[in-house]
Formats: C-alpha cells, structure tokens, sequence
C-alpha cells in the first residue's frame, strides 16, 4: 500500500530521473545505465502503486509486514539516488568526438544479414524442438533438473539468442527504415513466445531498438505506441497460455508441435475471465523486487550477518565455461553455483520460492544498509565510465557492446550473478561480430567496394546524398562505394 514512507521513496525515485534525464538529455535509447535506472524503478517503485491498486494478488507479499517494506523502499531509494547522482556526474563529463580525419565508422551497417541469418537459424531451430533456450526456474528446481536441461545448445541458445535477434532486427531497421519496425518485432516476438518466456520477448524488441538508435535511426510515438501494444500482446498470451496448459508446455524437450498447439489455446481463451485474472496476476507480482531485499535488510537487523564477498567469488567462478571446467557444476552445492540459494540460505528465505533479488537487493546483503550504498555508489561510476567508452566511437564492436550492457540493464531483476554471466557473453558476441565485420570489409575489397557506411551507395565523384532513390541505383549500376553520411556521436 502507499505508506507515507513509500511515498517519500517514490518521490526520491523520480528525483533520480529527473537527474539523469537532464544529465543524458532525454537520449534514453542509446544508454544502457539510464535503462538500469528505469528498470530498478519498474522493480523498487512502479510495483508498489500495483500493490496499491490491486491488493491481495502477490503471494509474495504473505512472507514480509508492510512496515519491513517501508523502511526497505527508503533505503533502496536512497542507493537509487546514489547511483543516479554519481552515473549522470560521469556521463555528463566532456566527451571526445572523431576528428575530422577519423576513419569512418559504421557500426552494425558492416554485418551482412545471411550470416547473421545463419548463426540464428540454429538456435531457433533448437528452441523450437525444446532443445535451445527454455525457461529459467527457482534455484532448487534448476539444480534438480541441471542434467536434462543441460547441452551446448540450451547454453548457446539461452545467451545468444536474444541479442543475435536484436543486432538483426537493427540491421533491417538501419537498411530498409523504420516502416519495417513493426513486421521484424512481430516476427521476433512470435519466434520467441515458441520459448515460452515473457521476458526474452521485451528484451528483444527493446535491444532491436537500442541498436536502431546508436546509428540514429529512431521510431515516431506512433510507432512506439504500437509496438509497446504489440509486445504486451505477446507477453500477454505467454501468461493465458501458462494458465490454460500449464508452464510444462514449455519444458524442455517439449517439441515445437506441443508449443505451438499451448500458444494456439492459450490465444483462444485470451478473452476469458480466467486468463485475465493469471495476466494480471502475473503483472502485479512479476515486478515485485522488494520483497527479497526488504526481507535480508530485516535479518540484518536482527540476528543475521552480512555474507560479504563469498557469492562474488562463487560467481566469478562460474564464468569459466563448462568445456574448460566440466564439473564446475557437479563439482559444486547448490549454494555455491547460486548466489539467491546461498543468500537464502544464510538469513532463512525459501530456496522453493522464485524471488526476484535485484542488483540492489542482493547489495544489500553483502555488508548491510551501508554497504549496499557503497554498492550503488560503485555501479554507478562502473556503468557510466563503461558506458563512456563504449559510446565514444561506433565501431561494430561497441556498439555490440552497448547492445550487451542494454541486456544487462534489462536483467537487473535477476541480480547480480545473471548480469555477471551475462558479461560473458557479451564479449563473446562482440568478437563475433567484429570478425563477422572484418570478413564483410575483406569481401567488399576482393569485389573492388569500399564498405565504409551503414545505408548509401555513391558512386566515385558523387556527393554523399547526392541523386536520391534513382542516383543510389545508379550508383549500385557503376560500381559504387559506400560511405558514412553524418557524424559519429558517442
């Protein structure tokens, strides 16, 4: 409910905002550390005024005392306030521009759709067949289930999936124009729901328009409008569908046949009262990311102990891939390969429940109230420094990067380990992607073109710009070359 305390969170929330929207200049698409900031908003602020409007849906509210949530959402504002002072003091610091003289660069505009085509298809096909990215599940129950879920597919599928959809879909935006924005996220968001997953849904279509916005291609309201109803379309029939079949039809080994007959019922019954009530069940608890934080903040007033930086170290551990360390997972309690399990552990929480811990939630456990602004305080200097780099050229790589960091942001919910994780592949994409763009630039030299720029075609002695529709066909006629138009901004 909205406490007088809750308020006073709420207020110092959307002073953070405000913050950083003046700092960034309303640029929220291009910033991965201003997206963290709305997401922790979502998951600390926005979920109280659903509580508030319908009360009595989450079952995670029946484990906390509603004075426990807020002395928790005061606290946690306050690290929000932190993390927003210090990441808009970073990013509005002076930013070095290309010189007139630097190489042009073209981002993503370098990757050729078939090859992107072609790492996708298979991951794709794997998920289709329950065989490829499947649904996370509580700690307990993944450790159960770790040696059937298991497989290089479900791992590459399960990191790799979303953003190679993403860099494809702002690949088609950047050469035929936002008019496609539309027809690439329906047919993403539909390849997706065969997963059964809400989240991989949103976070590809707003990756697909990170990546759009780094080369400065941006939707109309409109546009946005739409595509905000079409994505809570979606999520919406993944929720009727769990409803009406049950979470098993997208277990893993369910085959694409069995996952699409769930969706085609769960479509079927979205106008029923009892699919309504599961959709706006899941919406008033599935944001809810206080209730872990709000209950390790009350063990550490009472009798429980900070569990510092052991779960860093498990963590890091588990980035070695599992080809280098085949037991790293067998090897290991479910403590040690989970960072929620081990938290839970220390301070009495249900390894049955699927919390939502948050970066900050699980902050809050490593040294108490003060180390958790510590935490805050760091992740903003971290973000924004790391945010400064990678948007102070437009190489494929960066921006791939800034794609990565755009996850991360979207994964904040999970905390700390997932993001960790998630870090990993992150880099590994952003190799991919810059051997995919060095093998394009090798082929565009063989072929006697110069690949320098993501949309225009000109012929040598032409203008950039220069003859519109007709002087790009002509200019694809006589050999052109292509070459960057506008300037590069970080």
């Amino acid at each position: 409910m909205l406490t007088v305390s809750v308020a006073i969170g709420l207020a110092i929330q959307a002073t953070s905002v405000v913050v950083v929207h003046l700092a960034i200049r309303g640029d929220w698409m291009r910033r991965p550390g201003a997206l963290m900031l709305l997401v922790a908003v979502l998951f600390h602020g926005v979920t109280e005024v659903m509580q508030s409007l319908w009360p009595g849906r989450n079952f995670y509210r029946t484990y906390v005392g509603q004075g426990i949530i807020d002395d928790w959402v005061l606290l946690v504002s306050v690290a929000m306030a932190v993390y927003a002072g210090t990441y808009a003091l970073v990013v509005r610091q002076p930013r070095v521009r290309p010189t007139s003289h630097a190489k042009p660069e073209s981002g993503l505009a370098e990757l050729r759709l078939p090859w992107l085509l072609l790492l996708a298809a298979p991951l794709l096909v794997a998920t289709w067949q329950g065989k490829g990215a499947v649904q996370p599940l509580a700690p307990v129950n993944a450790g159960a289930d770790i040696p059937e879920r298991g497989g290089v597919l479900v791992d590459l599928a399960g990191e790799f999936l979303v953003p190679v959809l993403a860099i494809l879909g702002a690949v088609v935006l950047l050469r035929w124009g936002t008019r496609w924005l539309l027809p690439v996220l329906v047919a993403q968001s539909a390849l997706l729901a065969m997963a059964g997953t809400r989240a991989m849904i949103v976070f590809a279509a707003v990756l697909t328009l990170v990546g759009a916005a780094l080369h400065g291609v941006r939707p109309s309201r409109k546009q946005l409008a739409m595509l905000v109803v079409m994505v809570a379309a979606f999520t919406a029939l993944i929720s009727s569908t769990r409803a009406v079949a049950g979470r098993e039809a997208f277990d893993a080994g369910q085959g694409g046949g069995d996952r699409l007959e769930a969706l085609i019922d769960g479509a079927g019954t979205l106008h029923t009262a009892k699919s309504r009530e599961a959709i706006l069940d899941d919406v008033v608890y599935r944001f809810d990311g206080n209730v872990f934080g709000a209950q390790v903040y009350d063990s550490l007033r009472g009798s429980g102990q900070p569990v510092g930086l052991t779960t860093v170290g498990n963590n890091l551990a588990m980035l070695v891939p599992s080809i280098l360390a085949p037991n790293k997972v067998g090897g290991r309690s479910l403590e040690q390969r989970s960072e929620e399990a081990y938290i839970d552990e220390a301070h009495g929480l249900s390894q049955h429940v699927d919390w939502l811990p948050t970066i900050l939630g699980t902050g809050v456990a490593y040294y108490g109230p003060v180390g958790l602004i510590l935490v805050a305080l760091l992740l903003g200097l971290g973000v924004g420094f790391t945010e400064r780099f990678v948007l102070g050229s437009r190489s494929t790589a960066r921006v791939v990067l800034t794609i990565g960091l755009g996850q991360c942001a979207l994964l904040y919910g999970s905390g700390p380990q997932t993001v960790i994780t998630t870090l990993r592949m992150v880099v590994a994409i952003a190799v991919l992607m810059f051997l995919v763009a060095w093998l394009t630039r090798r082929r565009a030299a063989k072929d006697g073109s110069e690949l320098v720029g993501p949309l225009q075609w000109v012929a040598p002695g032409q203008r950039p710009g220069a003859g519109g529709r007709h002087g790009d066909r002509r200019a694809r006629a006589g050999g052109a070359r292509r070459v960057v138009t506008g300037p590069v901004t970080p």
